[in-house]
């Protein structure tokens, strides 16, 4: 009876490429990189909306501070 070879690159803590668990591995690794990816798109997008929701109460801000000083304006015309 001859005995099994093994590849003399092989490493005996992984698992060879055509097994189930390297299969396992190769598709865990790929479903954490594609979750990556999306959190850092959701963050950005988060960032953007945020830094527009900054600017829209700065310019609602804005807006209202100028009605504020017209009302006073037409007060002071009248009294």
């Amino acid at each position: 009876m001859s005995e099994p070879t093994t590849p003399a690159t092989s490493n005996p803590t992984s698992a060879p490429e055509n097994t189930p668990g390297a299969t396992a591995t190769s598709v865990v690794d790929t479903i954490f990189d594609l979750g990556f990816g999306w959190a850092a798109t959701g963050l950005k997008l988060g960032k953007t909306a945020l830094e527009q929701s900054a600017k829209t109460l700065a310019q609602t801000a804005k807006a209202l501070e100028n009605l504020a000083t017209e009302l006073e304006k037409k007060d002071a015309a009248k009294g």
